[in-house]
């Protein structure tokens, strides 16, 4: 075909019935044109009269013209391949199958119009033959309004494809036999079957006999009512069959839409099974989060905190002070002076007390389960990583996060730790999504952090993000006078508890508990009260060598004769009180009101020394 080959269009002024071309002024020709020029001239759509061999445009109705932007003299002057020049293999396919089969239809060609927009045409052609010529005709409607509706119903199907896979209810469409025309992604869940292995089955199989003559009954009731009402709904007693033969309760809705003649059923069921295991586990767990709430409040609220000795009101002056703010706390304390419980007064009384107070013990979890723990992890991040499971930093986002412990944190851990304090954002273990972080942070230890910074043991860097706001628990030994209160608190709990009808201590019961040192603290007290508790035979509990206190293990038990064995007992007792800590606001020179040096002089006057007395 000489190369370029083209579509093109020839537009014919009113009234002309000649060819552009000299050459094809031959008489049948003529004649063909002058017969059809009403037609040619007014026809809605195109009409084209082309060359292939040469790519020439020999003559095209005003209809063309217009559709392309041309002037007749212009699109003369055009070559079919310019007019076509994104499609030359196309079209040149199209063209050549035209002059083998005489005649041809696509829509797949675009035309280029003057102004350099594109539009879709659909073409239907014939070969001509004038004397030696074979020229080819051929009709041109644009469809591009058509192929925009098209792709809008297109991806309006899509969409709609979309939704009922996504929907949660089963969706099956069948039609006037039964016979199921669409199962839908929930479907295939419910009834345990491919939708591709389903298509074209009677639906009754799904059904077990009874929810079956229901479904016939049902659908005769709808042909019945006509056009008026065409949707029945069956609440229960209705049962659906699995491919295993199981047979479950279900509720459906049936609605009949008719469509060139032909009834179509939409069916949406529901596996009651499903949904009352569903509703079960939400109703478990609103009860479970409500015990949850229960049992903080009544294990650690804040007004638990007890006491009225004057280092403890100090603490909770603090605690008024900083709960209020977001700023990191460090807590510093023995085991058993209640820095938990001071982490929750905090917590209950800050801004964040609707949300979730979140508590980590660092020392409880090995090295490599922490940062999984605190930052959560990704499925198969690890092995036995089966899921992808929340970090204690997301559970506690909007609230607060205790990490007891704190010094026992890996240094990889205290990298990550670090970056969220700074940062506010972290990733799950085996992750690459980056996860912000409203967490207020309270730490507590019983170590000395400043030393372990020095040793290398812990971050400098962290250690001065967590300890924004130190505050150090006292000792029991240090708040004697909340002895009493603490014991008659811990009693009445346990007595309630334990369902026994105990009310007060026995006189030198509770004198045996003031004197006490209480290396163990409160909670050491609150587990003898237990204990009393338990062995208390009538309503007063004893305090006695069988509860355990190892009262004789700090102070001999010969009574003093002398005041220099009386100030060596009381010097004994009162460094056994402090762990033998001579200087410090809580050191035993402060609390006998005596110079560190006047202390350790009198010590070694007396003979006083820890290796005696261990």
């Amino acid at each position: 075909m000489n190369g370029a080959i083209a579509a093109g269009f020839v537009c014919q002024e009113s009234g002309m019935t000649e060819f552009a071309n000299p050459e094809y002024k031959q008489e049948s020709l003529r004649t063909y044109v002058e017969r059809f020029r009403t037609v040619f001239d007014h026809c809605n759509d195109g009409i084209l009269i082309l060359d292939p061999a040469r790519d020439q445009i020999l003559s095209a109705n005003p209809k063309v013209c217009r559709m392309l932007g041309y002037s007749r003299d212009e699109l003369l002057d055009t070559p079919i391949s310019h007019i076509h020049r994104d499609e030359l293999p196309r079209l040149v396919s199209f063209v050549e199958s035209v002059l083998r089969q005489g005649h041809g239809w696509t829509e797949e060609l675009v035309c280029a119009t003057k102004s350099g927009d594109k539009i879709a045409a659909e073409i239907s052609a014939s070969v001509i033959h004038a004397g030696e010529h074979h020229c080819v005709i051929a009709l041109v409607r644009d469809i591009s309004a058509r192929k925009q509706i098209e792709s809008s119903l297109r991806e309006q199907g899509e969409r709609l494809a979309n939704v009922l896979d996504s929907t949660m209810d089963a969706i099956v469409t069948i039609d006037e036999e039964r016979c199921i025309t669409l199962f839908n992604h929930s479907a295939e869940h419910v009834f345990q079957y491919s939708a591709a292995t389903v298509l074209g089955r009677s639906f009754d199989s799904f059904l077990c006999p009874i929810s079956r003559q229901f479904l016939v009954e049902h659908l005769r009731t709808i042909n019945q009512r006509g056009n008026r009402e065409r949707h029945i709904w069956a609440p229960q007693g209705l049962c659906g069959c699995r491919a295993n033969g199981e047979e479950f309760p279900i509720d459906l809705t049936v609605s009949c839409l008719e469509k060139h003649g032909q009834k179509i059923y939409t069916i949406v069921l529901r596996d009651l099974d499903d949904r009352r295991r569903t509703e079960e586990r939400l109703m478990q767990l609103q009860r479970e989060k409500i015990y949850l709430q229960q049992e903080i409040k009544t294990q650690y609220d804040g007004t638990e905190f007890i006491g009225v000795s004057t280092c403890v009101q100090a603490i909770l002056h603090k605690v008024s002070k900083v709960a209020p703010t977001d700023s990191a706390v460090l807590l510093y304390g023995e085991t058993g002076t209640g820095k938990e419980l001071l982490a929750t007064a905090i917590h209950n009384a800050s801004t964040r007390r609707d949300k979730l107070l979140v508590k980590v013990n660092c020392a409880a979890l090995p090295a490599g389960l922490i940062e999984s723990e605190l930052f959560g992890y990704e499925k198969g991040a690890f092995t036995g990583a089966t899921a992808r499971k929340k970090g204690r930093f997301e559970l506690a986002h909007g609230g607060t996060l205790f990490l007891d412990e704190v010094g026992e944190l890996s240094p990889e851990a205290q990298a990550k730790l670090l970056r969220v304090l700074q940062e506010k954002e972290f990733e799950r273990l085996g992750g690459t999504a980056t996860i912000r972080a409203d967490v207020r942070v309270i730490a507590a230890t019983n170590v000395d952090l400043p030393d372990a910074v020095k040793a290398g043991h812990f971050r400098s860097d962290l250690f001065y993000r967590l300890s924004v706001f130190p505050l150090t628990l006292p000792t029991l030994r240090e708040r004697k006078p909340d002895i009493p209160i603490l014991a008659q608190h811990f009693l009445a709990m346990f007595s309630k508890k334990i369902n026994k009808p105990v009310s007060d201590f026995s006189s030198s019961s509770m004198a045996r508990l003031i004197r006490y040192s209480w290396p163990g603290n409160v909670r050491e007290l609150q587990n003898v009260v237990e204990r009393a508790v338990i062995l208390a035979s009538g309503p007063l509990v004893v305090i006695d060598d069988a509860i355990g206190l190892r009262l004789g293990a700090a102070v001999p038990s010969n009574t003093p004769r002398t005041l220099a064995e009386a100030e060596r007992v009381h010097i004994l007792q009162v460094l056994e009180e402090t762990d033998w800590i001579v200087e410090g606001d809580h050191g035993a020179a402060t609390i006998l009101d005596v110079h560190p040096s006047t202390l350790r002089s009198r010590m070694k006057k007396l003979g006083i020394t820890k290796r005696l007395y261990p």
